[in-house]
């Protein structure tokens, strides 16, 4: 698995887009600005590329403008505006990782001028320090953006701790530990903010905005990243931010992972007959504490049983209460266009990854499952493409069995895979071909 620092999942509620505010009057310049601001905040709660491309182009109108009539503080709001937009576009999960690039470059460039425009303005240094992130995450990866990006947000904070964009990514980054949990430290900065965010609407009738739903939804995330979470506390908190926000997608992808599920019923694998994809030898794991893969089966739905294709998954040891599980496909053997596998320096590639990062509970399970793509997975949109995905656990809790619409998967001839495991924060363990080159999937 990966320490999961920008989980975003697909949930198939589909809520229609709100209608665009309307066009102000050309002599109301903050008028048009501040429709502007609500145009991109809703566009990116929503996850809608389109409308976030639209509110760019609509600030930059703006800041162009407010330049050449001398208006400072506009001219900073909207370059500030350009920022967020090109932020939020970074983890909708419908851009390749050039498009991301460019987005991320656009952002740094308006997020700049806005902090020039106004030295003491805290949120475009923080969305300055972030953007350049979104660089270093999709390929432009030098030590001179990296300590640009840590200073930026470094600076937001002491310019003003309460602005929220400079909160949430200094909460964002205190709560990163590479070993998989969120540091203590971070979980209890997003609170803080929450808390503060909840202050300021009580006192009025404000609309939840864009960094209501971000810290609201990070608090959730930052809790869920442990083996053991206590999702008895957080389901209410997401319940509550679904209520809020129900067009934000972050709100339904979480109220999805955080949901009691049950395992498939031993019927759906009856009549299934498996075959061996592959073999992998004990104790090749990064850590042998972690769940250690052992063998990967494929089986297909007999006909009048669901189109689906199985596998099942076998380990070491008897799984634990919280694990995790990957099936990394290369769909059509063509891995141009395809995102790298981040599990044990692999270099196979794949444009169909199928999660399951769960935790037990009770007689079921609650946690992260679903399909994506390549550039869902680069983004972390692990459902973007389905959240139908069923989970067996085997009777002596060593195998587990994840059943995958085919038409999800999509595979065609030549297709490959590689088969993953370890806890449900942090990869371990590879399942592949000598080579790593992946295992090809038989075609019937």
């Amino acid at each position: 698995m990966k320490p999961i620092l920008l989980i975003l999942i697909l949930v198939t509620l589909v809520v229609p887009p709100q209608p665009l505010p309307a066009v102000a009057p050309e002599n109301d310049p903050a008028r048009e600005a501040a429709l502007t601001g609500e145009m991109i905040e809703d566009a990116g709660i929503r996850f809608d590329d389109e409308g976030l491309r639209l509110g760019r182009e609509r600030a930059a109108r703006v800041a162009a403008e407010a330049e050449a009539a001398g208006d400072v503080r506009l001219a900073r709001d909207a370059h500030y505006l350009i920022a967020l937009s090109a932020w939020a576009q970074l983890y909708t999960g419908n851009n390749d990782a050039a498009t991301l690039a460019r987005i991320a470059e656009q952002g740094v460039r308006h997020a700049d001028r806005a902090a020039a425009l106004d030295e003491s303005f805290a949120d475009a240094f923080a969305l300055g320090g972030a953007d350049r992130a979104g660089m270093l995450m999709f390929g432009a990866r030098s030590p001179e953006i990296r300590t640009a990006m840590i200073e930026r947000i470094q600076r937001s904070v002491k310019i003003d701790p309460a602005s929220p964009p400079a909160a949430f990514f200094s909460a964002l980054a205190r709560s990163i530990n590479p070993a998989g949990p969120a540091a203590p430290a971070g979980i209890q900065a997003y609170a803080d903010l929450v808390q503060r965010l909840e202050t300021r609407l009580s006192g009025g009738p404000a609309r939840p905005g864009f960094w209501d739903v971000q810290a609201r939804a990070w608090f959730a995330i930052v809790r869920l990243q442990t083996e053991t979470p206590d999702v008895a506390a957080i389901r209410p908190d997401v319940t509550r931010l679904v209520a809020m926000r129900p067009d934000s997608a972050l709100a339904r992808e979480l109220a999805f992972r955080v949901e009691p599920r049950a395992w498939a019923p031993a019927a759906a694998l009856e009549g299934l007959a498996w075959r061996t994809l592959g073999n992998d030898p004990a104790g090749d794991g990064t850590n042998p504490a972690w769940p250690d893969l052992r063998s990967l089966e494929l089986a297909r739905s007999a006909a009048g049983n669901g189109d689906r294709v199985w596998f099942r998954l076998t380990f070491e040891q008897g799984l634990p209460p919280s694990f995790g599980v990957n099936l990394v496909v290369d769909r059509d053997g063509d891995p141009r266009g395809d995102a790298k596998w981040w599990g044990g320096g692999s270099h196979f590639r794949y444009d169909r990854l199928v999660t399951a990062w769960v935790v037990r509970e009770g007689d079921g399970y609650f946690g992260l499952t679903g399909v994506t793509d390549a550039n869902g997975g680069t983004t972390q949109r692990l459902m973007k493409l389905s959240k139908d995905v069923l989970l067996r656990l085997g009777e002596d809790r060593r195998s587990v069995v994840v059943g995958v619409p085919a038409s999800a998967l999509e595979l065609v001839g030549g297709a490959r895979i590689v088969g993953a495991g370890g806890t449900n924060l942090m990869w371990n363990d590879n399942l592949t071909a000598e080579g790593g080159e992946g295992i090809e999937i038989p075609s019937q």
